[in-house]
């Protein structure tokens, strides 16, 4: 009983087997061996016996299954063990970092203190003596002010840049301009400008146009400047301009039509050897033969240059400038370009010169003296002011002959009417 069993149950089969032992022992030491009772008694004792050894073996199962119980739960033990220094390195990693934000924390707190308690000993460097008074307007901006400004504003603003507009205004715009700096030199003519850049030239003898009207009105104007002569001879019109682009081959052709079409013979030769244009008017090559052929060549005549560039116009003739030669002033100073001009005269009414630019080259000035009269182009918001000073010293000094001013592209507020419609007046009763 005293080996250490925990065991119950087998305690006490062990204190009764010893009981029944003991017993056993005095009954056979009085009965003697063969005494039933005393086999009664050996055989309860082989009984306790066996039930002592039964318990035992069920009591050595039971400790086995818990001695495995046991060994399992030291493994798992075993390995939560052996995870313990990753969880304290984790735990110890927390830790600073709960240290780091704590002593942080609590220095921003410190801080916070010092600041309010800075802020709580300190004085305001600003006092307020008198509160302030309001009133219902506002000091600034002033309504009236605004008011004023705006409309002196409005007043100068437009006044100033229509100022600085005609200041640096320098073209031409009309016969005022004209008149303003050579108040001597007739003005004859103004040519509307026209929107249309196609049917510019006069083909049809019978249009009505703006453009046909204002060069019926050119045509007859210059009869007025023409001189009167003796004889039957054709007069010769010189068309110039004091730079390129001013239109003078353009009013050059469209008057010779003008001419024509009143039943005149008319010749236009291009004069203008430098930078001829006619050619592109009539769709003519313009290295076809014509003036400075003649000029050059002695054996040349010149009415086999003659072309008849309007089916319409019967009796108008085209010589045309010809190759560009390298040397035109001297070909229009050998004589033979008088000569010319004088042969054209016995057999046209009129003959029409288109000449170069007066300002550029000398050429018109070298034949200035066989014109009756000189038609001098400038065109409206093109030409210069300062240009007309130029062409009233050619003028006055005598270098161009009777000379007289047309102007080109002049607007249609600006044009005595020529947009208007002319056919109005003249066809009226055609539909009665």
């Amino acid at each position: 009983a005293n080996i250490g069993i925990e065991n119950a149950g087998i305690n006490t089969l062990i204190s009764e087997y010893n009981q029944a032992v003991i017993n056993k022992d005095k009954l056979k030491n009085s009965a003697g061996a063969n005494n039933p009772t005393v086999k009664l008694a050996e055989s309860q004792v082989a009984d306790l016996k066996a039930n002592i050894n039964r318990s035992l073996r069920t009591y050595t199962s039971q400790l086995e299954a818990s001695l495995r119980q046991l060994e399992n739960r030291n493994q798992k033990f075993a390995g939560r063990v052996s995870q313990i220094p990753k969880q304290e390195r984790l735990f110890k990693a927390i830790q600073r970092q709960q240290k780091i934000k704590e002593s942080l924390y609590l220095l921003l707190l410190q801080k916070r203190e010092e600041a309010a308690i800075n802020e709580a000993i300190t004085e305001p460097s600003i006092k307020v003596v008198e509160n302030a008074l309001s009133g219902t307007n506002p000091i600034s901006p002033k309504p009236n002010i605004v008011y004023a400004g705006a409309i002196l504003g409005g007043l100068l603003i437009p006044f100033g840049i229509l100022y600085l507009m005609f200041m640096f205004d320098t073209k031409l715009h009309g016969k005022e301009d004209i008149t303003k700096v050579a108040s001597n030199i007739p003005v004859i003519g103004e040519i509307p400008d026209l929107k249309k850049k196609k049917d510019v030239i006069f083909t049809d003898p019978n249009d009505r146009s703006a453009l046909a009207e204002s060069f019926r009105i050119l045509s007859s104007n210059v009869d007025y400047i023409l001189p009167i002569k003796n004889g039957e001879k054709g007069k010769v019109i010189y068309c110039t301009s004091t730079i390129k682009g001013e239109g003078k081959t353009f009013v050059s052709l469209n008057l010779s039509l003008a001419l024509s079409s009143i039943n005149k013979k008319v010749l236009l030769i291009g004069a203008d050897l430098r930078n001829p244009q006619i050619h592109s008017h009539i769709r003519e090559d313009k290295q076809k033969s014509g003036l400075s052929n003649y000029l050059h060549d002695v054996d040349h005549n010149w009415k086999d240059s003659l072309i008849r560039g309007f089916e319409k116009h019967p009796n108008h003739h085209i010589i045309l400038s010809g190759s560009i030669p390298p040397n035109p002033a001297h070909l229009l100073t050998n004589g033979r370009f008088k000569k010319l001009i004088e042969e054209a005269k016995e057999d046209y009414d009129y003959v029409v010169v288109d000449t170069a630019p007066t300002i550029l080259v000398t050429d018109t000035m070298l034949i200035s003296q066989l014109a009756d009269a000189t038609i001098y182009l400038a065109r409206a918001n093109y030409t210069e002011k300062n240009l007309l000073k130029f062409s009233k010293e050619l003028s006055e000094s005598g270098k161009i002959k009777n000379m007289a001013y047309v102007i080109n592209s002049v607007g249609a507020s600006k044009s005595y009417g020529y947009g208007y419609n002319y056919g109005y007046n003249y066809g009226y009763g055609a539909n009665t």
